[in-house]
């Protein structure tokens, strides 16, 4: 007699909700949406619209559970250079990355063959991560930021980010069982 196979619910019940991260995930990303850390970003990217009397920062901004919470992007020269602000965890991350487009002029001939090689229409390339302490981050730090971005990474401007002594390593998040900070 064979083993009747548990209804889809069933699955999701014994498999699924065992595994409950999404909720301090979600915690995480609600301090986030809340601290001071993402009015200031706004104020310095709107300040540098205003100075530059164009849009010269572009803001995103993304709903949860998306990890990725804003990017400001500044485009010269065929690449844009983004600044990310990333919840994955107790500790927020800022992420500096340059998307690169192809040449137009072979997108337009061979941008068929592209897409059926699975080749991007850009390259991707992360200059700088870091995990954070939203709470350390000043505004002069922030502003150092941008500048590294407006530069197109030049590593004159290079960002620190301040890290504390507070920041689990991976290795010990994975290991956490519970909540690491109360909302």
């Amino acid at each position: 007699m064979s083993r009747r196979a548990p209804s889809l619910w069933q699955f999701l019940e014994h498999h699924v909700n065992g595994r409950d991260h999404s909720r301090y995930l979600a915690l995480y990303r609600e301090q986030l949406d809340q601290s001071e850390l993402l009015t200031m970003m706004g104020r310095i990217a709107d300040a540098v619209n205003d100075k530059a009397g164009n849009l010269l920062i572009d803001v995103q901004s993304y709903l949860p559970p998306e990890p990725l919470v804003r990017s400001f992007s500044f485009h010269k020269d065929d690449q844009d250079y983004v600044l990310q602000l990333e919840s994955w965890g107790l500790a927020p991350t800022v992420v500096f990355l340059r998307r690169k487009w192809r040449d137009p002029r072979f997108l337009n001939s061979f941008g068929w063959i592209y897409r059926l090689l699975g080749v991007e229409e850009y390259k991707i390339e992360v200059n700088y991560s870091a995990l954070f302490r939203a709470e350390l981050v000043t505004e002069a730090e922030i502003e150092k930021w941008f500048t590294y971005l407006i530069s197109g990474f030049d590593r004159a401007f290079a960002p620190s980010v301040p890290q504390g002594d507070g920041i689990p390593s991976a290795q010990q998040l994975g290991k956490q069982t519970g909540p690491l900070a109360e909302a």
